[in-house]
């Protein structure tokens, strides 16, 4: 079974399914702080994170930027779980950034991390979930409110019901 580890920055979703697919040695929740250089506190984790011993480390719902000192502690070892069909959608805001274009399904991917945001090469990508058609009538009416509760909750239903499989699929 593979080890992995995982950093988040809150949530972890999918870490329940994740474990039943491979054996995860370590969930560390992180931060950056304010004024704080991120370069610094990238080394810091990944001294944090040379105390395990794993195969990969897997972003989880980590909202950060990984920097040079933590991609060169774990080269081509760290993988993030996008909720986008990459590389179409990078960001923060990829789910409600298809549906706004018009799409009329989503998917999650999971790409190797690079310096670059969310470019990697994609190494597995989810099944689609469709996008109900009210939420593009929505949004041609302006409804931006609308649009954005139903980017979060079909965010949620990808990473709920495919992240854990996603990423074992993405590393065997």
């Amino acid at each position: 079974m593979l080890n992995v580890a995982v950093l988040t920055s809150g949530r972890a979703p999918g870490l329940a399914d994740l474990r039943k697919r491979a054996n995860v040695v370590c969930v560390l929740e992180r931060k950056p702080q304010r004024g704080r250089p991120r370069q610094e506190f990238d080394a810091e984790t990944a001294v944090l994170l040379r105390r395990y011993d794993f195969d990969a480390l897997v972003l989880l719902g980590y909202l950060y930027v990984i920097t040079e000192p933590l991609l060169s502690a774990f080269p081509r070892r760290i993988v993030n779980v996008h909720d986008s069909d990459l590389p179409k959608y990078p960001g923060l805001h990829a789910t409600r950034d298809a549906i706004l274009a018009g799409e009329r399904e989503t998917r999650s991917s999971v790409h190797l991390v690079t310096p670059e945001l969310d470019a990697g090469p994609v190494l597995a990508r989810s099944d689609a979930f469709p996008v109900a058609p009210f939420v593009h009538e929505a949004a041609a009416r302006g409804e931006h409110d609308i649009v954005r509760a139903y980017a979060y909750a079909q965010r949620e239903w990808m990473m709920r019901s495919s992240w854990g499989a996603l990423i074992a699929e993405a590393l065997a």
